[in-house]
């Protein structure tokens, strides 16, 4: 009878429990918490605690461990020979959230044991035992973790075994933009959804429904100091008792010391912590219903961060992917300059040496920057330019003789001794061009007539301008604007002459992207010609493109502003992007890929993507003599990065490819 007697009374001392009205039960020995962080905080820190602690207070708390963490906590409650301790694991995976183990432990050892006449008999120990085993994860926006309990209680000959029970957490953690708020944390933590119960020899003890509601707020006084405030404040509500309220607050120096304070149950608490490196040892001085308690923690971490981990994985698989796509974009750049080579070919067979020479020329461009051998593609461009050489000037010889003959018969003099003299210097034995060139000479010396000369310098110029010799009908025009300075003819042929001077300039300025030089070219143009439609178009194209940049530049500014949720939209398109790719489905890649940077500009690699892509694109565009679509692909690459020499050349060769080919709508 003593000895139960002794059990009861030994039990209830140790416990102190709190009793729900009815059946509501009775909450656990172990409901005091652990950490003295957390309870030098009042217990109000549920939302914002430490990962090996969390599997009591929060689980969910587990899914933002970063390291492998350990904790450790001691006190003694009341009497020297009632310890209360505790032991924490919280183990983060890069994938699979975060486990966690926990370890309770109250005991009292030597115990008199005694028989009904008093007289000791022996002495036991007491000794209570809870584990937790613990889960948290991250999972769209919050935090989830789950916390299954066992308790175990052993008093001498005595042992009782819990029923499992079931906690279960939420929470919720909002970042500022601010330089004085870091984030705020909110928690939910359900507490014995699933009962636990314990037999206790003809008497069973049930745990009672609870709840927690937690609220923290981590902040800097001063923004330039390294010096951080944590605020807390939580809410409890036990089944069928009141709701019990608690606060805290901490205030850290740098990384090294911490001050606290809270109160729970209207019971003050206090303490301090001190940090070096990845160890931690806290204190806490708390005020209880039997007096005060000194309680101890040390605490370590240790490992590569899971944050690091994922960005050196997400790295790695970045490098793979890169290095995949330059494979496939080269394998395929390659295959296109082999076609080229097989067109010029054809086209060598069929007597078309103009085109067989371009097809080389644009095969060895396309093959400069790959590994590609372009030993035979050489050979075949040197072989065939010497042909196209003498076939040009074959044409050229042809060209300038026809011209001196004309020149002749319509009695332009000058004319016709200029061509004759330049087809001599291509043919300095012909017959054909040496008698024209005496012809028109013999002609110069009967005619007197000024008029006649001046007419005829100006038709010098004008046929020098249209071969686009601009420098050579300037020196000319300007020697005769020296003789006839009112001549309404001669002024309007300089006028003429110097406009398109001023327009070749901007547009070969443009072709290098120097658009302030262009622009001014343009407006000095446009001076001699108001409303030159060549030359408004190529201004209001300069204005985009400047525009472009400035909203390129703008989106960049506010990249830092891409919310959470946006960030989760661009996380999926960007690896949807990158499975067309690897699907070989280049266009809906980069449709992907151009939507990511418009949400997120800079996400991730996107922009090297985007630029390799589109470098690829315009290379096929040109493979295939699409040279403006060729130049609008390869500007959007320009525009990610100005920088990109290659880029700026493919663009600089199709413009001067158009210009040869006088595409440009308004060359007169």
């Amino acid at each position: 009878m003593m000895k139960r007697l002794i059990y009861i009374i030994v039990a209830f001392t140790m416990a102190s429990p709190v009793m729900a009205q009815f059946d509501g039960g009775i909450e656990s020995p172990f409901s005091l918490g652990a950490g003295a962080r957390d309870l030098s905080m009042g217990g109000a820190n549920i939302a914002y605690g430490d990962a090996a602690t969390s599997l009591f207070w929060n689980p969910a708390g587990l899914a933002r461990a970063q390291q492998i963490s350990v904790s450790g906590f001691h006190a003694n409650l009341y009497d020297p020979g009632v310890v209360y301790q505790y032991f924490g694991l919280a183990l983060p995976t890069l994938d699979w959230g975060s486990f966690g183990v926990g370890l309770f432990r109250l005991g009292i050892n030597d115990i008199e044991e005694r028989d009904e006449s008093n007289i000791q008999i022996g002495t036991f120990a007491d000794n209570r035992i809870a584990m937790l085993l613990s889960y948290g994860k991250h999972i769209s926006g919050y935090d989830v973790g789950i916390t299954m309990t066992y308790e175990q209680h052993t008093m001498g000959d005595y042992k009782a075994t819990s029923t499992p029970g079931l906690n279960f957490s939420i929470n919720r953690v909002f970042g500022f933009r601010s330089n004085n708020f870091e984030e705020l944390s909110i928690a939910l933590n359900g507490r014995n959804l699933i009962r636990p119960g314990m037999q206790m020899d003809i008497s069973k003890i049930n745990y009672p429904y609870s709840a927690d509601f937690g609220v923290s707020l981590k902040m800097h006084p001063v923004a330039d100091w390294n010096h951080t405030v944590l605020l807390a404040a939580s809410v409890t509500k036990i089944d069928r008792i009141n709701p019990k309220y608690s606060a805290g607050l901490e205030y850290s120096i740098g990384e090294f010391l911490s001050l606290r304070g809270g109160i729970r149950d209207d019971k003050l608490a206090a303490g301090c912590g001190v940090d070096f490196k990845n160890f931690s040892f806290d204190y806490a001085l708390i005020d209880r219903d039997l007096g005060s308690l000194n309680l101890f923690s040390f605490s370590t971490s240790f490992g590569t961060p899971v944050d690091i981990k994922r960005e050196r994985r997400a790295r790695e698989r970045e490098e793979e992917f890169y290095s995949m796509m330059n494979s496939q974009l080269t394998q395929k750049n390659e295959e296109m300059i082999f076609n080229i080579v097989e067109q010029g070919k054809t086209a060598l067979d069929a007597g078309d040496i103009e085109e067989a020479f371009n097809n080389f020329d644009r095969a060895l461009f396309l093959a400069r920057n790959t590994d590609y051998d372009t030993t035979a593609i050489h050979t075949l461009q040197r072989q065939t330019k010497v042909r196209l050489e003498k076939l040009i000037e074959q044409e050229n010889y042809n060209r300038l003789v026809d011209s001196a003959r004309v020149s002749l018969d319509s009695n332009d003099y000058l004319g016709a001794r200029y061509f004759a003299g330049q087809a001599l210097v291509i043919m300095p034995e012909s017959e054909r061009a040496s008698e024209i060139l005496k012809l028109a000479e013999k002609r110069i010396s009967e005619t007197t007539s000024t008029a006649k000369m001046i007419e005829s310098r100006i038709r010098q110029a004008d046929s020098l301008l249209s071969y686009g010799m601009i420098n050579d009908a300037m020196r000319i025009i300007e020697t005769v604007k020296k003789m006839a300075p009112d001549n309404d003819q001669v002024r309007m042929t300089y006028m003429k002459i110097k406009f398109e001077y001023w327009r070749q300039i901007a547009s070969d300025t443009y072709a290098s992207n120097n658009y302030d030089i262009a622009f001014e070219a343009l407006d000095t143009a446009l001076s001699i010609f108001p409303g030159h439609k060549w030359c408004l178009d190529l201004k209001a194209k300069i204005n985009d493109e400047r525009k472009r940049e400035r909203e390129i530049t703008v989106i960049e500014k506010k990249n830092d502003q891409v919310s959470p949720a946006i960030l989760g939209q661009v996380e999926t398109l960007y690896k949807t992007a990158q499975r067309h790719f690897e699907n070989g489905e280049l266009d809906q890649a980069v449709a992907y890929w151009e939507r990511v940077e418009r949400l997120a500009p800079g996400y991730q690699s996107v922009r090297e993507y985007l630029v390799k892509a589109y470098k690829f694109i315009g290379i096929e565009y040109y493979g295939q003599n699409k040279l403006r679509e060729a130049i609008d692909t390869w500007s959007k690459a320009a525009t990610l990065d100005p920088e990109n020499n290659e880029i700026r050349d493919y663009i600089k060769r199709s413009e001067i490819e158009i210009r040869k080919l006088k595409e440009l709508s308004y060359e007169h």
